[in-house]
């Protein structure tokens, strides 16, 4: 229990030590338009009904767009749902290979953090995808993104209808 903490602490202080070289390690330039899409959620709900919205707003087919959940604790019988947990997670910012190999080698286009708290793990997730655009909510780490949009994380009809806005005025849609 007390190894959580210091695993969390120490995760945080390679976040801070390393967050810019990591983006720039992991940026990428795109060559266009956006075609593929990487999101991270909270729950199973959640990312069905992100998926289905985005898909329509972007005009993309939904297997463009990949999902990873995150969630801070799971039952053991949702372990097998592909649902990343802290216990997923090393100790100076190593990020799980096994269950994100394919996501983590792949290049994107846009990545969007709908996650509702900031969380070390998922910062993690976010420095180690190789991106070129990331967007998130106001309340989550400024330095990690290059988009956010001030609003509650429940009102996702007011995020899609900015981040559709600053696209499109941005020319990557």
């Amino acid at each position: 229990m007390i190894f959580t903490g210091f695993k969390r602490k120490s995760n945080q202080i390679f976040i801070n030590k390393n967050w810019q070289e990591l983006l720039e390690k992991s940026s990428v330039v795109s060559k266009g338009d956006i075609k593929n899409v990487l999101i991270i959620v909270n729950n199973q709900l959640e990312k069905e009904a992100i998926v289905k919205s985005l898909s329509e707003i972007l005009k993309l087919p939904q297997n463009n767009i990949d999902t990873i959940i995150f969630q801070p604790k799971v039952k053991k019988e949702q372990r097998d749902l592909g649902i990343i947990t802290p216990k997923d997670f090393g100790w100076n910012g190593k990020v799980p290979t096994q269950k994100l190999e394919n996501i983590l080698t792949k290049n994107y286009d846009l990545l969007i953090n709908y996650s509702k708290v900031d969380s070390v793990y998922v910062n993690l997730l976010c420095l180690h995808c190789k991106t070129a655009f990331r967007v998130g909510f106001g309340h989550l780490n400024k330095n990690l993104y290059n988009f956010i949009v001030k609003c509650d994380p429940t009102v996702l009809s007011l995020f899609h209808t900015e981040l559709i806005k600053y696209l499109k005025i941005l020319k990557k849609i």
